[in-house]
């Protein structure tokens, strides 16, 4: 069992806490770092959590195995910097940075320093999404050609003046920074490194200064293309639709795939429901033990910042993006 600390106890951390707590035969949550702590007593008193106001409290503590990061995005190469020269293996949350540059300089201090750093893409984790690799792989759908994606949902009409996600310089890809990077990481794992990327965004509905509306058209250094919006003030949807050269896949919702090989009838598969939540934050522990390399690999955890900072570039520039090669 790992002892891990979990850092932010928002919305996001709370549902991280309780997806594992008494639920998990390898992994709990016995440490939070909060800045107000009072709020959150009877929350931490009913998972059984030790709340501290500091972060060195958290990386100096010998009973910790482990530290989760729920906290803004702006922070997290810092603070996996903190982790690592502590010692500490460290799960990130997504976005793991905002800038290639900052997110270079975090993974080199944790290589150098040979200490883990996971990244909680979270819907690497889905049934639906290990039966599109296996089709994928075993030559079911033949080369990728194009993707088409969208993840939108309301929760932006949350956004009040004084939200960290309600700035400008934290969501600075409108919904593709907290939404749009679960798919964009989908893709990368699908069909490899991205070549350009053209965005645009728009302020619609919401009263903060964040695009609400945010879409874009890609390649792929394969060849294949892809088109991907991402709203975040209107009714819940997941679909991620993959063309190739002899059929097509396509996940709706989570836990729903169609599938149509040649002119064969469409195959239309419902997988269980399952916590990816609880299932990540099990892999970030067994990867701690060594039992298990954590499934997001550095370079498509970097590549994905690239990407995300190449959505943000097209944005502010009205321009097409190539992502630089590193």
């Amino acid at each position: 069992m790992k002892n891990l600390a979990i850092v932010g106890l928002g919305y996001w951390g709370q549902n991280l806490v309780g997806a594992v707590q008494g639920a998990s035969e390898v992994a709990r949550f016995s440490l939070g770092v909060a800045r107000r702590p009072e709020p959150l007593k009877a929350f931490a008193d009913r998972r059984g959590l030790k709340i501290v106001e500091s972060y060195a409290d958290a990386l100096a503590a010998p009973d910790i195995d482990g530290i989760v990061l729920t906290t803004p995005d702006r922070l997290h190469p810092q603070q996996v910097i903190d982790a690592v020269t502590a010692g500490k293996p460290v799960l990130v949350e997504k976005p793991f940075a905002l800038d290639r540059k900052s997110a270079d300089a975090a993974i080199a201090e944790a290589v150098k320093r040979n200490v883990l750093v996971a990244f909680a893409h979270n819907r690497r984790f889905l049934p639906a999404v290990a039966a599109m690799r296996e089709l994928i792989a075993n030559d079911k759908i033949g080369r990728i050609l194009h993707i088409e994606g969208n993840f939108s949902s309301n929760y932006g009409l949350r956004f009040k003046p004084g939200m960290w996600r309600a700035e400008r310089s934290d969501t600075v890809a409108g919904g593709m920074t907290g939404m749009g990077i679960h798919q964009i990481d989908l893709m990368l794992l699908f069909a490899g490194e991205f070549e350009r990327i053209h965005a645009w965004g728009r302020r619609q509905v919401v009263d903060v200064p964040v695009d609400d509306n945010v879409t874009f058209v890609g390649e792929f250094k394969s060849g294949a293309t892809c088109a991907f919006a991402t709203l975040i003030t209107t009714s819940p949807m997941w679909r991620l639709r993959i063309l190739g050269s002899k059929g097509w896949i396509e996940m709706i919702g989570e836990n729903r795939l169609l599938s149509c090989i040649g002119n064969s009838p469409v195959q239309d598969t419902t997988f269980p429901i399952v916590s990816t939540e609880k299932m990540e934050i099990e892999a970030f522990a067994n990867a701690i033990g060594g039992s298990a390399a954590f499934p997001v690999t550095a370079e498509e955890a970097l590549h994905g910042v690239s990407v995300l900072e190449a959505v943000s570039l097209s944005m502010k520039e009205g321009t097409s993006v190539k992502i630089p090669e590193t």
